[in-house]
């Protein structure tokens, strides 16, 4: 690098001293979202700001849900080419509530995100999320469905096992003790 000709000053990497900086913030680069996602957000914001109220107060939830929403806004390109984008779109939401708001361990659905071809990681959240969208927040199991981006007979099947497995649960003993069988006639009696 050469050195600057006599007589001008060489360049400068620190700031510009206050009184030359600019008075008014730079606005931030404005950002178009693509169509399709404006018409999903309408879609779904109401269920899905539903949902985050049902895991946090309203200053929070409404924040969490932008976070979510910003997150799925980023990865919209890869979510659109998915067979089911709705369900894509739900993993990642309601992932983030859960996490920020509370829920089931959110670590189980990270790794079912990665694997949607097996249900069954899947299944607890699942019943969960069925749960709450329709006995919580009284959305029917259609309006739950299609919410979750699933179809309506898994959701009703979800709620069934979801409540079949509450009942059975209800009652847990810690691992090892003991149950007491039916009477036994023994000779000894």
């Amino acid at each position: 690098m050469t050195p600057p000709p006599s007589g001008v000053p060489a360049p400068s990497r620190a700031p510009a001293p206050a009184s030359r900086r600019s008075a008014v913030p730079a606005a931030p680069p404005a950002v178009t979202l693509p169509p399709a996602f404006e018409a999903f957000y309408a879609l779904h914001c109401g269920r899905y700001l539903d949902y985050a109220l049902a895991h946090a107060a309203e200053p929070a939830a409404s924040r969490i849900l932008g976070e979510a929403m910003g997150e799925v806004a980023i990865r919209w390109a890869d979510i659109v080419r998915r067979p089911n984008p709705a369900a894509c779109a739900w993993t990642l939401v309601s992932t983030r509530i859960r996490q920020r708001g509370g829920g089931p361990d959110p670590t189980l659905e990270e790794g079912a995100l990665r694997h949607r071809a097996q249900p069954a990681l899947r299944h607890h959240v699942l019943e969960y999320d069925a749960f709450v969208l329709h006995e919580v927040l009284g959305y029917s199991v259609e309006d739950a469905a299609e919410a979750m981006g699933e179809e309506a007979s898994r959701v009703r099947y979800a709620l069934t096992t979801g409540c079949r497995r509450g009942r059975s649960g209800a009652v847990r003993r810690p691992p090892g003790s003991r149950v007491p069988g039916p009477a036994r006639n023994t000779p000894q009696e």
